[in-house]
């Protein structure tokens, strides 16, 4: 697997760092299909464990090019994650789809998108804009915005209210946060604007959008994404699979678990030229 690293800017300046990974035997008078991974919340385009490494080598090996990148505020692109929005990850996602697209070595309709976790919500987001050949779901956190879920995720700005309260719309939860200028989740700080951006995205109204083939799997010992979730994302894209990976956790860590997906995500791949 040849390593070539790339870099965009964007309009305000903020530069996005990432690889593209190309076969060994790389030619760029070729045309290759194309997988772009998109990574999670908090994550970085490597993975935990090397994970998206281990998924570009599987895949470069049998023709494939994978393209990743950091999305702003991780890892080695610019930018604080403290500002951190859903919608800019859209427009990041965008753009590097975009910069994939006018490589001369990527054949154009054979762009696939593979999101993992926050990943997986933003290929679902923006899949009705690019319109990939299709797309590889990795647990995706397509409950995320809702605000129970938010809540056992341990949001401190939920933690301390009523079941009653949980209950109420969304714009009122977040009128009683206007006082609060950052949540904490998961030991980092992040702008309260996150919430007020990503709790009125319609997930599930994007899904029923796009309509290519999409692959889905989670492991069936996700502490973060629950199976309900899944099984309604499946429901709501028009062309949808959805595979549970016996004892996988959220990261995928197992090796063997790891060659299960690489296979079957190949496998789907190659059955959507």
């Amino acid at each position: 697997m040849q390593y070539f690293y790339e870099q965009m800017s964007k309009k305000d300046g903020i530069i996005l760092r990432g690889v593209v990974n190309t076969p060994d035997d790389f030619n760029p008078s070729k045309k290759y299909p194309t997988a772009i991974f998109y990574h999670g919340f908090g994550g970085d385009r490597n993975g935990s464990a090397w994970f998206r490494g281990q998924n570009s080598q599987y895949l470069t090996d049998r023709g494939y090019i994978t393209i990743r990148f950091d999305f702003s505020g991780t890892n080695e692109s610019d930018g604080d994650f403290y500002d951190m929005t859903v919608s800019r990850e859209e427009e990041e996602a965008i753009m590097i789809y975009d910069f994939t697209k006018l490589r001369q070595f990527v054949d154009r309709d054979r762009i696939y998108l593979v999101g993992h976790s926050l990943g997986g919500v933003i290929s679902t987001l923006i899949a009705p804009k690019v319109n990939p050949k299709a797309i590889v779901l990795l647990a995706p956190a397509s409950d995320m915005n809702d605000l129970n879920y938010l809540k056992i995720m341990g949001i401190n700005f939920l933690e301390e209210k009523s079941e009653e309260e949980i209950k109420l719309d969304k714009k009122e939860i977040l009128k009683k946060a206007h006082d609060l200028a950052a949540v904490d989740i998961g030991g980092e700080k992040l702008n309260i604007g996150f919430l007020r951006d990503f709790l009125p995205k319609d997930i599930y109204g994007q899904a029923s959008k796009y309509q290519g083939n999409v692959l889905i799997m989670r492991g069936t010992e996700d502490e973060l994404v629950f199976n309900d979730s899944n099984e309604k994302l499946e429901k709501a894209y028009p062309n949808a699979s959805y595979q549970q990976i016996e004892g996988a956790d959220h990261s995928f860590k197992n090796y063997d678990h790891r060659q299960i997906i690489f296979k079957k995500m190949y496998d789907f791949l190659e059955s959507n030229k």
